[in-house]
């Protein structure tokens, strides 16, 4: 779809400048070191060797994070202060955060920086569509069933099926916009009947009455505009033509191919972590922002909100019956076309899910 030209600017509003987590405590601060901020790969220090059986077979890798230290990475603070990375064969697992300058993972694990990262469909599809026959990614996990972008809106003014948006503003990030387009796109609406305004990453427009709509994250912007004191309506993308996955796991072919006994490791430690998660929402926030986002200033509100609100996203009936991460064939399916509708042209076999098969083969107890 052609961008429209009904499109304007504010330029008041930037990203915030947002730090890297300092731990609180001895072990947190081993395992987050303050480096690699740009980076969003899972960087092996390990030759990918190995039957996981807690001896540190895996050795130490680290893993950079697609965001800042938020409650939508609970499953892995879980993993590591748990000890399951380390009971799965890894000497030591480090997340490191990422953030809104971070260098996107697709290009960090095509390069070869590290085993396996964390991204999104689009933003792989994005990164396939540029590089050709030179990208080798593939999807190996997928910790969202449901992705969390929505346009939201505010209750006296909703707009909560597509065509409402027709004579609406509505506030869009730039890296949003190949995604704005496309719900225009498959939702038969044209791009001039709505004002789209250029904003920064934070819903601060709507709620100060700039704009009547923003595209965003339910889990995350969308909650800022509640604490304001806002009612809030939801049209989630997902619910509205582009129901594809999110927080992809994703390593290079070459990848699942050689070091294929530690991404598996990878995965079941992450699983385990997000079983853990999922039981206790307020203990999950907790931890965020109380540890592994101290020095963030995180709002355990928002953070609890975030936690209770991915949940279903997460684990559903799909994943009680198949398993945390794994993927239905219609929702590859939808992913792939969602994609597709994006503008990104991507490999019928972008994902591979064969390794999380045999996760859940060989690990019958964590589907429990």
């Amino acid at each position: 779809m052609t961008p429209s030209t009904n499109h304007r600017s504010i330029t008041d509003w930037h990203l915030p400048i947002r730090r890297n987590r300092m731990n609180t405590t001895a072990k947190r601060t081993q395992l987050a070191a303050a480096a690699a901020v740009g980076a969003l790969a899972l960087t092996s220090c390990g030759n990918g060797e190995g039957g996981g059986d807690g001896d540190g077979d895996f050795g130490s890798v680290e893993v950079p994070l697609s965001w800042i230290m938020t409650a939508e990475f609970a499953g892995m603070y879980y993993a590591v202060d748990e000890g399951y990375y380390e009971e799965e064969g890894f000497e030591e697992v480090e997340l490191i955060t990422g953030g809104p300058a971070a260098t996107p993972s697709a290009t960090q694990i095509a390069t070869g920086t590290g085993l396996a990262g964390l991204s999104n469909p689009i933003d792989v599809g994005s990164f396939i569509d540029s590089e050709g026959d030179d990208a080798n990614i593939r999807i190996i996990g997928s910790v969202f069933q449901r992705n969390a972008f929505a346009i939201f809106s505010l209750a006296e003014n909703p707009a909560t099926e597509p065509e409402d948006l027709i004579g609406m503003s509505i506030g869009v990030a730039p890296n949003n916009e190949p995604v704005y387009y496309a719900f225009l796109e498959v939702n038969g609406i044209d791009p001039d009947d709505v004002d789209m305004v250029s904003t920064g990453g934070t819903a601060e427009p709507l709620s100060n009455g700039e704009v009547d709509a923003y595209i965003g994250y339910a889990t995350n912007q969308a909650i800022d505009v509640e604490l304001d004191g806002h009612e809030v309506e939801y049209m989630y993308l997902y619910d509205h033509g582009l129901p594809f996955a999110a927080g992809s796991i994703i390593a290079t072919e070459e990848t699942i191919e050689n070091d294929r006994e530690a991404l598996k490791a990878l995965l079941v430690g992450t699983i385990r972590g997000w079983k853990t998660a999922l039981e206790d929402h307020e203990d999950a926030a907790t931890i965020t922002v109380e540890d592994w986002a101290a020095d963030q200033g995180l709002d355990f509100e928002h953070q609890l909100i975030t936690a209770e609100r991915q949940a279903p996203m997460i684990s559903d009936d799909w994943t009680d019956e198949n398993g945390l991460l794994t993927m239905s064939d219609e929702l590859v399916a939808n992913t792939l076309q969602a994609v597709s509708d994006v503008g990104y042209e991507v490999p019928d076999d972008l994902f591979d899910l064969s390794l999380l098969e045999e996760v859940y083969e060989e690990n019958p107890d964590l589907l429990d």
